[in-house]
């Protein structure tokens, strides 16, 4: 070969690969910049006191309270690496959150290219997606394995090879020894899959499926009777044992479900091998007698039945009742090539489904049991999460509204929400015209629905489980603005054809005098343009990504300028007060008549099709730059701040900086962490304290007496120096500061229909002035309608530690009097 063809070979970029490599680079950067600033989050605290535990020797137990294993041997494997502190607690989190932002890659031969490249650099700006992948909590893990079991799943129908049924089993199994969110999961994608199944190779399996959903639905759902509980929701219980019955079942007037009473749900969530000395073998039989318990109720055992039932009878009808011809319906599905019976009679070439089934249980095994040191996790695993879980639907943790996620949504995810708006609708196009990417954008859609109304209907509600949502919105989003976009060019290049085309013929056919002199209008006839040539015809030639020239800046100019106009009078109607001669609901009427307008005209102008996509690209511009400002400030800027809803309840900044002031004092001091101080039941110093030596542990936060002369500093809840006036007595000669040790959105003044609360105000008034400008301010500014709500701390410290600790909410440093 010559040096010449050689030269002619060498490698070279593609745009989509540069775009990539760019999309890596800035998801490695801002998910990794300032990592460790704030203050880590009460759940954030635990799960890294547990990761550190399990690093330094202590080991590990499943406890479902605190989600799966995954996320606690991830941590202790970045301290074994990296060290222990702020940054690499979260630092498995933020990789896994550069790997989500580039998993689309994985999607291109399915939703196509320009789909997975629009929804790699959605999840590169995306609020939820940047605020979660830098969050030491289960989610962002989730989420990873939820979109590679999707990938598995699309990839696998197109081309059923085994690494993706082996890649999809791992998956699943990392999910599920993750977090109870993989339940719901499975629940979302079982549905489709199995009714795709039945469609094709016994459509009566429908029924069976549909009534089978139906039945488990009502028998644990429904059927159960209620329990008498109190305000934690633990069932009263009679002499006997037996929960106390509020309201009898309906039909048959069944008991209350175990799973009523939350103290079941701690007497099944965290077991050990060891309990009370006794063998594991001994413990495992009495865990198992305690899932009996609920296991033995009349719903629990009518599921049951219904289950293996109707699953028996499925096998049967399917697989080994014959027809007239002699064959199955199986064996009839597979010669009819039924893409759906291929895909499943791949699952037993080679043995398959037992190795994927395989990988998953080693997975399981070995994570749960945490490396076989706690076998009572192979329990725990599936029957306690579920059990404790299932409980905590019933205590609705959080107690936020049905429109909770919706109102997250159209805070942080506006575009996405507009996306779905016009993906759904393009997806059942996308299934009846039977388009090449029709099965996996039915998954997405599907997945979207039932993620919203799974996460909705469930009880406990947190903006963190928002990105389960987020995840298959964004997937939709990325194929509907690259399908708008095919389709305008496939227009565009229908009509520049058809122009030609038109052109040609003109040109063919024999000019006449008596044509010249006087016009026709026949239907192959094009009129000059008023020049005299055809230069009009370039209207029409492809321009910036195949739609019209000139028709992407042309738009994009004006629909900047009535932006930039909306704005600005947005902001001096609210700058200006209640007296301003414009209201906010005016300007933005102003503003959204400008821009339909100039929507009408473009559709006049370059056709419906075109401009759908021209709006879409520029909407999709417009509101990507206020969702990557967002992203930006929540992010970095008021992380531990609790004026955005994401933050929800958060460790507040004071808590590190006190925390890094106490490590400064002692190693001042020359002794390190031996530095003695005290503290009480409050969980985060499990954290900031875990290799303090000289930190003596208060039960209760209850002084017994004036600390020893050594201790320069004791760390209290305002709550414990409340409760116990002797504290206070104790600490005389301290200098006491009160800090925010914990602070919270103020959710009851903004969205929760409570009759005063932002959101009532507007839905009854959306003219009101005042609540206009309170959202504006809240969307634009993050300006709360009402202040913060928190728990706070005392540090109290010796005099000569006070000015370095500094001022708290106190605000003196005024020594005790002698």
């Amino acid at each position: 070969m010559s040096m010449s063809v050689a030269g002619k070979r060498r490698w070279t970029p593609t745009v989509e690969q540069f775009a990539y490599v760019v999309i890596a680079a800035l998801a490695i950067t801002s998910r990794l910049w300032g990592l460790g600033d704030r203050a880590l989050h009460h759940d954030e605290t635990l799960h890294a006191a547990y990761s550190w535990y399990l690093f330094s020797g202590r080991g590990y137990m499943h406890d479902p309270l605190l989600h799966g294993p995954l996320l606690y041997h991830l941590g202790a494997l970045t301290f074994f690496l990296f060290g222990d502190n702020d940054t690499t607690a979260r630092l498995s989190a933020a990789l896994f959150s550069i790997g989500l932002t580039l998993s689309p890659l994985l999607l291109r031969p399915v939703i196509g290219r320009l789909a997975a490249l629009v929804a790699s650099v959605y999840l590169l700006i995306s609020p939820v997606s940047l605020y979660v992948g830098r969050f030491f909590r289960h989610d962002i893990y989730s989420v990873v394995c939820e979109i590679l079991v999707f990938i598995a799943i699309a990839r696998y129908a197109l081309d059923p090879r085994p690494r993706w049924l082996y890649l999809g089993a791992a998956a699943l199994a990392l999910m599920l020894t993750n977090q109870e969110t993989t339940y719901l999961y499975v629940l979302i994608f079982a549905l489709p899959l199995a009714a795709i199944f039945c469609w094709q190779v016994f459509r009566p399996g429908l029924a069976i499926v549909g009534g089978l959903g139906v039945a488990l639905a009502l028998l644990i759902f429904v059927l159960p009777g209620t329990a008498v509980v109190d305000g934690a929701h633990h069932a009263q219980r009679d002499a006997g044992g037996a929960i106390v019955v509020d309201q009898p079942g309906p039909i048959f007037g069944w008991p209350p479900l175990e799973t009523e009473d939350n103290g079941y749900a701690l007497l099944v969530r965290n077991r050990s091998d060891s309990d009370g000395g006794r063998s594991v073998w001994e413990n495992g039989l009495r865990y198992l007698a305690d899932i009996g318990r609920f296991v033995n109720h009349p719903a629990i055992i009518s599921a049951l039945i219904a289950l293996t039932g109707a699953l028996a009878l499925l096998v049967w009808l399917v697989w080994f009742r014959r027809d007239r011809d002699g064959f199955t319906p199986w064996e009839s599905a597979l010669q009819r090539g039924e893409p759906a019976a291929l895909v499943a009679s791949s699952l037993f070439v080679d043995r398959r489904w037992q190795v994927a089934l395989m990988i998953a249980l080693t997975i399981y095994a070995v994570l749960f049991t945490s490396f076989f040191t706690n076998l009572l996790g192979l329990i725990s695993g599936v029957a306690g999460s579920l059990l404790y879980w299932l409980a905590q639907h019933n205590v609705q943790r959080g107690s936020q509204p049905g429109h909770y996620y919706a109102v997250i949504l159209a805070t942080y995810e506006p575009l996405l929400m507009l996306g779905a708006a016009a993906g759904l609708p393009l997806a059942i196009v996308a299934a009846r015209r039977r388009w090449p990417e029709a099965f996996a954008v039915g998954l997405i859609a599907w997945w979207v629905v039932g993620a919203s109304a799974i996460y909705t209907w469930a009880g406990e509600k947190m903006p963190w489980l928002t990105i389960h949502i987020t995840l298959p919105l964004t997937l939709l989003f990325g194929w509907t603005l690259a399908k708008l976009v095919a389709l305008a060019q496939q227009q565009v290049a229908s009509w520049q054809q058809d122009q030609v085309l038109a052109a040609e013929l003109a040109v063919a056919e024999p000019v006449t005098p008596a044509a010249t002199d006087a016009p026709s209008s026949g239907a192959g006839d094009l009129a000059p343009a008023p020049t005299g040539g055809w230069r009009w015809l370039e209207d029409w030639q492809p321009g910036a990504l195949g739609l019209p020239k000139g028709s992407l800046f042309s738009f994009g100019l004006l629909f900047g300028l009535i932006v930039s106009l909306g704005y600005l009078l947005l902001t001096i109607t609210v700058a200006a007060g209640p007296t301003s001669p414009i209201q906010p609901w005016q300007a933005f009427i102003f503003t959204l008549t400008l821009f339909t307008l100039l929507v009408i005209g473009a559709g006049l102008r370059w056709g419906w099709t075109v401009t759908a996509a021209i709006v879409a690209i520029w909407l999709a511009l417009g509101i990507g730059f206020y969702t990557a400002r967002a992203s930006i400030r929540l992010a970095y800027q008021t992380g531990d701040v609790a004026r955005e809803m994401m933050v929800y309840t958060q460790t507040s900044p004071d808590v590190m900086r006190i925390a890094r002031r106490l490590e400064e004092a002692a190693l001042r001091r020359g002794g390190g962490t031996r530095l003695p101080v005290m503290y009480d039941n409050e969980t985060v110093w499990l954290w900031y304290l875990r290799d303090w030596p000289g930190a003596v542990y208060v039960p209760g936060g209850r002084l017994n007496g004036p600390p020893a002369a050594e201790v320069q500093a004791v760390l209290l809840l305002q709550e414990n120096l409340d409760r116990y006036p002797e504290n206070r007595t104790y600490l005389q000669d301290f200098v006491l500061q009160r800090y925010p040790l914990r602070w919270w959105f103020p959710e009851d003044q903004t969205y929760r229909l409570n009759g005063s609360s932002l959101l009532d105000r507007l839905l009854r008034n959306p003219l009101d002035y005042e609540a206009s400008a309170q959202l504006w301010r809240y969307l634009m500014f993050r300006q709360p309608p009402a202040g913060l709500g928190s728990t706070d701390m005392v540090i109290a410290v010796r005099p000569e530690l006070a000015r370095q600790i500094g001022i708290g909410l106190g605000g003196s440093l005024r020594m005790p009097e002698r």
